[in-house]
């Protein structure tokens, strides 16, 4: 199954969510490809320490590598397509040669998550026509719902099917919207709620997903719990979340000694 990710706007935590997504399917089983389709950025190709990486999708892009040679197996398990950094690589690209070139290597993988630009483009209409399903990733303010609403009528015409919504970085005070109000303005379900979690830019900034650097973690239980929907593989959080309200609760009552 190809699932591209994508969002209405940036800095809604669209590569998180597809770097988490790929490590959480592959801690269950599951062989996963994870592509760094936004070929400006290389955002995924950063959070999975590969952007120095060649050949890479750019010089599969460009017609200077087979796929095959730009696929790297990451310590988690997550086989990953990364995009480099060059300037360079990225003029030299074609992104309408990316549905050609992931439909070579589909039937080797149980799943393709391609990382997408984020907004209304060419290149996202690209990344709609190549995948099975879209997954959109919002944050709880009406900006990015909005955004998500074109980017979801954007899929119908391409005729690419909304898999589902990923509410995240939920808890951050800004007048969040409720979720039974997105899923109607979006016309979508949310598959999981991601709290807002210190441990996911602690671990961007040491090159992991939040999985990989604290498994325990409230994200990193959303994401699993995604991993687990999309791979139909029932999964027990209950231990883990008791485990993590008493952490919280002992470091609340630290801080109120402190900062009282």
């Amino acid at each position: 199954m190809i699932i591209t990710i994508a969002s209405g706007k940036g800095g809604v935590g669209k590569t998180t969510t597809s770097a988490s997504l790929a490590v959480g399917l592959a801690k269950l089983g599951k062989k996963v490809l994870a592509v760094d389709g936004d070929i400006s950025m290389a955002n995924l190709g950063i959070l999975f320490n590969m952007e120095k990486k060649k050949p890479s999708l750019h010089e599969v892009l460009s017609g200077e590598a087979d796929i095959k040679e730009a696929i790297y197996k990451h310590r988690t398990g997550v086989y990953v397509l990364p995009t480099s950094l060059s300037l360079e690589g990225y003029k030299k690209s074609d992104i309408d040669l990316l549905p050609e070139v992931i439909n070579d290597i589909e039937d080797e993988f149980e799943y393709i998550i391609i990382d997408a630009p984020a907004g209304l483009n060419r290149e996202m209409a690209t990344h709609l026509a190549v995948a099975d399903k879209l997954l959109l990733v919002v944050t709880p303010e009406m900006f990015s719902i909005i955004d998500a609403v074109r980017l979801k009528e954007s899929a119908e015409m391409a005729g690419t099917p909304l898999m589902g919504i990923v509410l995240n970085r939920v808890g951050r005070d800004f007048g969040e919207m409720r979720k039974d109000e997105i899923e109607m303005l979006i016309k979508g379900k949310v598959l999981v709620e991601v709290p807002e979690d210190e441990n996911v830019r602690a671990g961007a900034l040491k090159n992991m997903s939040v999985i990989e650097y604290r498994p325990n973690s409230p994200a990193s239980l959303a994401y699993m719990k995604l991993a687990s929907i999309l791979a139909g593989v029932p999964i027990d959080f209950e231990i883990d979340i008791k485990k993590i309200k008493k952490k919280e609760s002992f470091i609340d009552k630290i801080k109120k000694l402190f900062w009282r």
